[in-house]
C-alpha cells in the first residue's frame, strides 16, 4: 500500500532550482499527496489545478483523455502537476515531472492490481 508520507518525500525531491511545488492530485481534484514550500501555497495551487482541471474535463469528451485500456481493464487517472518560478525551463519542468511519473508509476500500477484482486 502507498503511503501519502511516502509519496510526499518522492515529491520533494523535485522541489529544487525554481520548483515551488509538486502535487499528485485525482482526476475529481482531490489532493492525494504534495511538496511545497508551504501548506497554504499547495492548497492553493490544488484549488486552482481542480478547477482548470474540472473546466478542461467539461469542455472535452473522456475519450480525449482517458483512452482505451488494452486489457479491458479500470482505468485510473491521477494528475501529476509541477508549480515553478517564471525563470524555470519548460525543458527542466518536463524532466523533472517524467522522472517522477517514472518513479511512481510501478507501485501506483502495484496498488491498482491489488484493487483489482481485492473485488
Amino acid at each position: 500500500m502507498l503511503k501519502p508520507k511516502v509519496i510526499a518525500q518522492v515529491l520533494r525531491q523535485a522541489l529544487r532550482n525554481g520548483i515551488k511545488a509538486s502535487l499528485l492530485m485525482t482526476n475529481e481534484g482531490s489532493l492525494l499527496a504534495f511538496a511545497a514550500d508551504n501548506d497554504k501555497n499547495a492548497r492553493t495551487y490544488a484549488a486552482i489545478i481542480a478547477n482548470v482541471w474540472a473546466t478542461y474535463k467539461k469542455q472535452s469528451s473522456a475519450d480525449t483523455f482517458l483512452g482505451s485500456d488494452p486489457m479491458g481493464g479500470p482505468r485510473f487517472l491521477l494528475l501529476q502537476c509541477e508549480a515553478r518560478e517564471e525563470t524555470v525551463n519548460l525543458g527542466i519542468l518536463k524532466a523533472k515531472a517524467d522522472a517522477l511519473k517514472n518513479h511512481l508509476e510501478e507501485p501506483l500500477e502495484r496498488v491498482a492490481s491489488y484493487q483489482e484482486y481485492a473485488r
